[in-house]
């Protein structure tokens, strides 16, 4: 007997009997209806229910000898017994465990299903993953007791909450039985690789300016340094973070003597890692300016011998576009110039 079904019981006597009744029968892991007549009490019948949740393999009804006499007042001559019957209606369960429950970059996990007993019909039809496969099952005990898989992560996944869960109903035990859900504990899976944005608090520098630069992560990193970092035209100080390691700082000052209108900040790829040890990818700021160089003039005059009447054309050439240059910039020795 398994879990839902029951058995008809018959007692038969050598002879019609009476006060032959329930009282006088002991069942074993079960329960026992009303015991009938309708032959006139040679033969009796009633339907016997396994007690749920049982295993036991030995078990026997046994009808009491003094329980019932022949119509003539004979009482039973010896105690009756069934022979032997099984009962089995504890449904199988299943534990779910996992070798690594911190999957991250290039990592899988051996998940072992072990069973309350052996099963039939176990397969990996049965069996829902998050964020990643699991390879086809193998039966590691014959009975069928205990299965085995490897679960591989999906790429570019950061998720801490995930189980791993056998479907209930989805495979049965010998004595078909069919079996609970199983759910192992959770696991985290983080094959995310962290990324970079740059800013600069100023993108425009002269002389004697500096810029703050900020390296903000998708998350937290660690082996981030200066050797990660190249600048063009100028150097930064020591990066740092306060915040646990998203966001890092430096002060940027660019060269002396440069015009150079487009230069960039960047990350080299690979060159950090999150927490879980994911690599990095690399980052570039926006584009920045860099003009610290100073600015010179060259004076020519049209004329360099002067007399009485003569006049002369003075020429000031810079070296780039200038502003602020007034006549007030200008010392002339012996003469005046004109706006």
């Amino acid at each position: 007997l398994k879990l839902g079904e029951t058995s008809v019981v018959t007692f038969t006597f050598s002879e019609a009997v009476t006060g032959f009744d329930n009282a006088d029968i002991t069942v074993q892991n079960g329960t026992l209806s009303t015991v009938t007549s309708i032959d006139g009490g040679i033969t009796w019948t009633g339907t016997f229910k396994p007690t749920s949740d049982i295993e036991d393999a030995t078990n026997s009804i046994r009808v009491n000898k003094s329980g019932y006499t022949d119509l003539i007042g004979n009482v039973g001559s010896s105690p009756g017994n069934s022979l032997n019957y099984e009962v089995d209606t504890k449904a199988p369960t299943v534990a779910i465990t996992m070798s690594d429950t911190d999957l991250r970059t290039g990592e899988s996990s051996e998940v072992t299903f072990t069973f309350s007993e052996g099963v039939t019909g176990f397969t990996n039809a049965d069996i829902t993953v998050q964020n990643g496969t699991l390879s086809s099952l193998t039966q590691i005990w014959a009975d069928g007791g205990l299965w085995g898989a490897t679960f591989t992560p999906n790429g570019a996944i950061l998720d801490t909450t995930n189980v791993i869960t056998v479907a209930n109903a989805s495979y049965t035990d010998v004595a078909g039985n069919t079996g609970s859900a199983g759910t192992s504990l959770n696991y985290e899976v983080d094959m995310k690789a962290p990324t970079v944005a740059i800013t600069l608090s100023d993108s425009a520098l002269k002389v004697s300016e500096t810029s703050v630069v900020t390296f903000t992560f998708s998350e937290a990193v660690k082996g981030f340094t200066n050797a990660d970092i190249t600048v063009q035209n100028g150097t930064l100080s020591t990066v740092t973070s306060l915040d646990g390691g998203i966001t890092w700082t430096g002060t940027f000052t660019p060269t002396s003597a440069i015009t150079d209108t487009t230069n960039v900040i960047t990350v080299a790829n690979a060159s950090y890692t999150d927490v879980a040890g994911n690599t990095g990818f690399a980052g570039t700021s926006l584009n920045y300016e860099v003009d610290t160089k100073a600015p010179t003039v060259a004076i020519t005059l049209s004329d360099s011998a002067l007399k009485v009447g003569e006049t002369s054309v003075v020429t000031f050439t810079f070296s780039e576009v200038v502003k602020g240059f007034t006549n007030a910039d200008i010392t002339v020795q012996n003469g005046t110039l004109s706006t």
